[in-house]
């Protein structure tokens, strides 16, 4: 019995070790450094939120208590929610797990037990950081009854955050037990993307909407009922007000007890079931056969990339983000953060009479395309600089594949890759009613987007994409604040700004056309000059680590 007890506690911190020993998020393999960081990033948010608020107490109304209370429920639920999304493949053991571990001698509900509990400690890990802040300091800043709203704050972002990552756990379960192998490899990319849209929606909607708490939760609710966040702000009023709560909050508290027993029972259900099927297509996945691509694709690839070289790591790229589930992660995540930004940039959701009714924005709609190829873009980038393939770097050095082959072959799957969504971006406004002059402009704004963000995000690209070695250091926190905080914002309103008045006179898209062109060349050459000293530096430093040893 005890050394039963002794596998188990060691499969246990195992699987535990296995959510966070990845070389996306840590560099030297030291689990309690990275747990600490990624704890720390999601408490940090509600103890600033919390002492920002200070002042407004005890002069606060109602509603804006509300408000505030509604901030945590939805940083539980979002914050849980994303977790789930990021661990997406690791809720279950994954093929190297069953296969290194199923030989061994122990009993099949051991290894199931082990990773239920590895995942529940995960989970609650998050759930406590990113509670304990707020549910501390918020009571003691209302100035109310203390104790009492310790109880109800800690209730409802407790099931809050459970039933965001029940919901997603739910959700990758079912899609496990409904689709095969294959078919759950192309879904999952494309639920984990909508789950994050709808994850930031959420948030974004509560920046823009966050003071008309009132009117949506007024009778009737309508839609309202249906955002799950939403209800177990039900819950803390009703643990909070008792009688006293508003009208909603009853209403609300049923959807969440009626939703977390759904959800959990989902999971029960389907869990087992996932895991047998995980089960054996980590099995089966060893004799998979490789379909072969179609040939007007493999006419596209070789008419645009035409050294042998280049084409390689070209055909690498893609390959290599089609099986790695982890780099379409972070390509999810930053495609549905663009894909919610131009949603509520297009979509307005004007409150009257206590009901939101839709409505496109001509403008939000300008922002459409320099949102979405920004963060496509951008994901592709710091997918790129994970070294995930460090084995697969010696083979393009012994073949001779220079580095500038390297750069180009990334620039131009890059480039492919953004011209396919603006693509698509263009289509859809075409359903949007927009004509035939608008369509245009944002054709050649898109092109032009296209090359200009390529070029600016991987000019220091000095290695075959997936093969660069982590150099701690190299990554500035302030540089990326800048970037997305003080450059990301006044970009978007230019390029809306630049759109809208090319719209008026075609004239300017020749102008844009030669000042896109010569930035590239410029920039081409300055990158051409970079690419030959970090030529001489590799040269230098020695691409093997040989012995010394010579055989004369």
């Amino acid at each position: 019995m005890a050394k039963k007890y002794r596998v188990t506690r060691v499969l246990i911190d195992h699987f535990f070790r296995r959510f966070f020993d990845n070389d996306t998020i840590q560099v030297d393999g030291d689990t309690l450094t990275t747990v600490i960081r990624a704890v720390s990033v999601v408490a940090i948010p509600g103890l600033m939120v919390a002492f920002f608020l200070q002042n407004q107490y005890p002069r606060r109304p109602m509603w804006g208590a509300i408000e505030d209370q509604y901030f945590f429920v939805l940083f539980s639920f979002v914050v849980m929610g994303a977790v789930s999304i990021f661990e997406w493949e690791m809720l279950f053991p994954d093929r190297q797990d069953f296969l290194i571990l199923s030989p061994l001698s122990l009993k099949p509900m051991q290894m199931l037990a082990a990773k239920a509990a590895a995942l529940i400690g995960f989970m609650a890990l998050f759930l406590f950081g990113c509670n304990f802040f707020g549910t501390l300091v918020l009571p003691m800043v209302s100035k109310g009854n203390f104790y009492r709203q310790i109880f109800a704050h800690a209730i409802a972002v407790s099931m809050a955050g459970v039933f965001a990552a029940l919901l997603f756990l739910a959700l990758g379960g079912v899609l496990l037990c409904l689709l095969g192998g294959a078919r759950f490899r192309m879904v999952s990319p494309i639920m984990q993307m909508l789950s994050v849209t709808a994850l930031a929606l959420l948030l974004l909607q509560y920046a823009q909407y966050g003071d008309s708490m009132q009117a949506l939760l007024s009778k009737p609710l309508g839609i309202i009922r249906w955002m799950p966040p939403l209800w177990f702000l039900g819950i803390y009023e009703q643990l909070l007000r008792g009688d006293a709560a508003p009208a909603f909050a009853r209403e609300m508290s049923r959807f969440a007890v009626r939703g977390t027993a759904i959800a959990a029972a989902l999971v029960l259900l389907t869990y087992p079931i996932a895991w047998a099927r995980m089960h054996r297509m980590a099995i089966e996945g060893i004799s998979r056969r490789r379909r072969q691509p179609s040939r007007w694709l493999a006419w596209l690839v070789h008419s645009i990339v035409r050294r042998p070289g280049e084409r390689a790591v070209f055909h690498f790229i893609g390959q290599t983000i089609a099986r790695n589930n982890r780099y379409q992660i972070y390509l999810a995540m930053y495609g549905g953060t663009g894909l919610a930004l131009a949603i509520a940039c297009a979509v307005s959701f004007p409150v009257e009479g206590g009901t939101l009714h839709p409505a496109l924005s001509n403008k939000g709609l300008h922002a459409v395309m320099p949102l979405l190829l920004f963060w496509v873009i951008a994901g592709l980038r710091t997918a790129f600089a994970f070294p995930l393939n460090l084995s697969a770097r010696w083979v393009f050095r012994i073949t001779g594949v220079s580095l500038g082959e390297c750069t180009a072959a990334a620039h131009r799957w890059v480039l492919l890759f953004a011209t396919a969504v603006m693509a698509c971006i263009v289509a859809a406004l075409h359903f949007a009613g927009w004509d035939t002059r608008q369509l245009l402009v944002q054709t050649v704004c898109g092109l032009c987007l296209c090359i200009l963000l390529t070029d600016g995000f991987f000019f220091f690209l000095q290695s075959v994409p997936f093969n660069q070695p982590r150099m701690p250091g190299r990554t500035s926190l302030p540089l990326m604040l800048t970037l997305y905080i003080g450059v990301f914002p006044p970009f978007i309103f230019g390029v809306i700004y630049t759109e809208m008045q090319m719209e008026r006179n075609l004239g300017k898209l020749v102008l844009l056309l030669i000042v896109t062109a010569t930035i590239h060349a410029v920039l081409r050459v300055l990158r051409k000059g970079y690419e030959e000293i970090e030529e001489e530096m590799e040269g230098y430093d020695g691409e093997f680590q040989l012995l010394g040893l010579s055989w004369r």
